[in-house]
């Protein structure tokens, strides 16, 4: 069925219409949202979130392009809404928040080194690319010749593990 159709019947108030929308597009989604995410749960949570976003605006929704855009749109801002809210921490701002003076700021430096030889080659490579190289994904992903959703989650799955070990998890 059309995409227009199915907007149509939407707008009227047909809750069928709604239910052919999801299902027509939750793979796509989905698998959007995990590439973004590198984790199912939160794949699925992003998934929902975007679905019940169209459907709660779904009256602002201007039908100028495609209904699998917009949705991919919606995917993508709750995508970055959700990494501000969980920011992480660059290397660099943990030796500064961490050190009051040249003494304390070797240690932290230090303490550092010592977590990132406890990462897996591939994230401790991202790691360093990213916060010491100050690289963009796209080109660490380029880099080490791996694709732009790995090397994500490795950056994703590094800093929680720093994150980890500098508290003693």
């Amino acid at each position: 069925m059309e995409d227009e159709n199915l907007i149509q019947r939407i707008k009227t108030g047909d809750v069928d219409a709604m239910d052919q929308l999801v299902q027509k597009y939750y793979g796509a989604v989905y698998t959007y949202c995990y590439r973004k995410v590198g984790n199912k749960d939160d794949a699925q949570d992003l998934t929902q979130e975007t679905f019940l976003h169209f459907c709660r605006n779904f009256d602002s929704y201007a039908q100028r392009g495609k209904v699998k855009n917009y949705l991919y749109t919606i995917a993508h801002n709750l995508y970055v809404s959700m990494m501000r809210k969980n920011v992480p921490i660059q290397l660099e701002e943990w030796e500064k928040e961490e050190s009051h003076n040249d003494v304390d700021q070797f240690e932290a430096a230090d303490s550092i080194r010592k977590v990132l030889s406890e990462l897996p080659d591939e994230q401790r490579d991202v790691i360093s690319l990213r916060f010491y190289q100050d690289l963009r994904i796209k080109d660490i992903a380029q880099i080490t010749g791996s694709g732009l959703s790995v090397t994500k989650y490795r950056l994703s799955q590094g800093i929680k593990t720093i994150r980890k070990l500098m508290r003693g998890d």
